[in-house]
């Protein structure tokens, strides 16, 4: 089992809510396309996100456990490695690595970035939408209150977060039998 080191306070503080000093480069070439809107349960937030009601993946609608699982869904990815009742976001790198999944310190396109100390006890996860010089990345996320002024159960993006040691990616593969949908 691999053993997590967790920064203090401040240092996750300055993890989650970091930008890039400068606006991050595209890279060279065409840079593939996720999606990201679209989420099938927002008409119902914030309000099942408040009632604990649950989606399809057996996660909190509204949540941001919910909005990855359906990001990835709809991406094509797999989500047939969710374990009902282990998932609340500190857990997904080990039942991930239990699954066979790659989990790594290093942001990949469609990755699935994972801040297991942030709002505890249950953690964060965000699905990665873009990477910049390798150690710097842009996510869509549900339900991480510092991002939108202390309200709960919305949707946001980040950009050029750092990839540090507050944060660990999980590398989802495509689901053999789904075919990614194409951004809009």
């Amino acid at each position: 089992m691999t053993a997590l080191v967790v920064g203090s306070a401040a240092a996750l503080a300055l993890s989650i809510n970091a930008f890039a000093a400068r606006p991050p480069q595209p890279a060279a070439g065409r840079a593939a396309a996720v999606v990201t809107s679209g989420y099938a349960y927002a008409r119902d937030c914030p309000g099942s996100g408040v009632d604990d009601v649950v989606d399809r993946w057996k996660l909190d609608e509204c949540n941001c456990t919910s909005y990855v699982a359906w990001a990835l869904e709809t991406n094509g990815q797999r989500t047939d490695w969710f374990v009902p009742g282990e998932m609340d976001a500190w857990d997904w790198p080990e039942v991930a690595r239990a699954a066979g999944l790659r989990v790594d310190r290093e942001p990949a396109l469609g990755a699935i970035a994972v801040w297991p100390a942030a709002a505890p006890p249950f953690g964060h996860v965000a699905y990665v939408t873009g990477v910049h010089g390798g150690r710097y990345f842009d996510v869509a996320e549900y339900n991480l209150p510092q991002a939108h002024g202390g309200s709960k159960f919305g949707f946001d993006t980040r950009h050029g977060l750092p990839a540090d040691r507050e944060v660990i990616f999980i590398h989802v593969s495509r689901h053999p039998s789904t075919p990614a949908k194409r951004a809009a």
